[in-house]
């Protein structure tokens, strides 16, 4: 239903920019993703690999429509149907546990109107081994816990809402039709009506409510999602989506005829629009200037040079127009090198692709 668009490659020259101005810290409050990481728990083998962040929500009010349901989507003149499909699992992400690709089915099996989910947060680099947050207005207490008992869901209350389990851990659902459209990632269920933490095993709706330490506590992820949120590092545009990614992720590949950068701390892209104009957000936090200044020199050249997985052909990057700085954290414990892309009005090169196909050799490290 919902599908991807593609569409043809400029051919106009890369546009690189330096940034030398002096640069302000980061400062903003608080943003929609900032809030989410503030309520992971910080875990080595989770948080600290893979997480992805998506709001369908958002890009309808930057488009300036809402949706409330596949009808109306349907129903919204063609210009507007194409801005909004031309990002949808291309640049804004959706996970499997949102049912944004079966908005019909899944609220027809579960009762959760996928339409209702703002935004969704899934950590983890995949199944099994993965949980997703979404966040939205759901109706709890009635349409989801009457569509779920009758799937034969076994409901129990808990601390962070009310936990509905249906099968054994990392395994298939034995009900067909949750099988059909989740298979195992549905098996436990912790519902609220505005939140659902969605997973396949006890062990990962555990690790989603540990406590402890939150990632988002941690100044290196901070420094590093105020970079990719905050309104400052490219005005008049909203952050959609986003991937963050610790310095030894493996969601690199290829990093053949590239340029090693100077090992960072985490990092991440982000996908950022207004009504007309699209642009991608590198950040990649240093603890040290020097490496951080390094970064922004290499990162700028491998941008206009890059070649998807080595390849040869065009610059992956051509006709973006792309600008490399160094931004101090707000509490000047780290340094941020932010690359900030306009993307061409058509471009095939998508964001989601990029990062699943590991074809992130720009990024890669000594």
């Amino acid at each position: 239903m919902v599908k991807r668009w593609v569409v043809g490659v400029a051919v106009m020259a890369i546009s690189i920019l330096i940034s030398t101005a002096p640069v302000r810290a980061l400062q903003a409050a608080a943003g929609p993703l900032e809030r989410l990481l503030a309520q992971v728990p910080d875990n080595s083998k989770l948080s600290r690999t893979l997480m992805w962040y998506g709001s369908l929500s958002d890009l309808e009010r930057v488009l300036g429509f809402q949706i409330a349901s596949y009808d109306e989507l349907q129903k919204l003149p063609k210009q507007q149907q194409a801005a909004y499909l031309q990002d949808v699992g291309t640049q804004v992400y959706y996970s499997p546990f949102s049912g944004a690709a079966r908005p019909v089915d899944w609220k027809g099996v579960f009762g959760i109107d996928t339409f209702a989910i703002d935004r969704e947060l899934t950590v983890g680099p995949a199944a099994p081994n993965w949980y997703a947050i979404l966040q939205g207005q759901f109706a709890a207490t009635s349409t989801i816990a009457q569509a779920l008992k009758g799937l034969g869901y076994n409901a129990a209350p808990s601390a962070n809402g009310t936990l509905y389990s249906l099968g054994s851990d990392n395994a298939p659902s034995p009900n067909a039709q949750v099988s059909r459209l989740v298979t195992g990632n549905y098996n436990r269920l912790l519902v609220t009506d505005k939140q659902i933490i969605a997973a396949s095993s006890d062990a990962m709706i555990q690790a989603a409510t540990a406590g402890g330490n939150m990632i988002g506590s941690d100044p290196a992820y901070a420094a590093l999602v105020r970079a990719l949120e905050t309104p400052s590092t490219i005005e008049n545009t909203t952050l959609l989506s986003a991937v963050l990614f610790s310095g030894n992720s493996d969601v690199l590949g290829n990093a053949a005829g590239t340029t090693p950068l100077p090992q960072y701390q985490t990092a991440g892209l982000g996908y950022r629009r207004n009504e007309t104009n699209r642009f991608w957000v590198i950040a990649l936090v240093y603890a040290d200037a020097n490496a951080a200044q390094q970064a922004q020199t290499i990162l700028a050249s491998q941008l206009g040079t890059y070649t998807s997985q080595g390849k040869g052909g065009p610059a992956l990057f051509q006709g973006w127009t792309t600008n490399v700085k160094v931004v101090p954290s707000a509490d000047n414990k780290s340094q941020v090198v932010i690359a900030t892309m306009q993307l061409p009005q058509q471009t095939d090169v998508s964001l989601i692709d990029l990062v699943q196909s590991k074809d992130l050799g720009f990024l890669a490290t000594h």
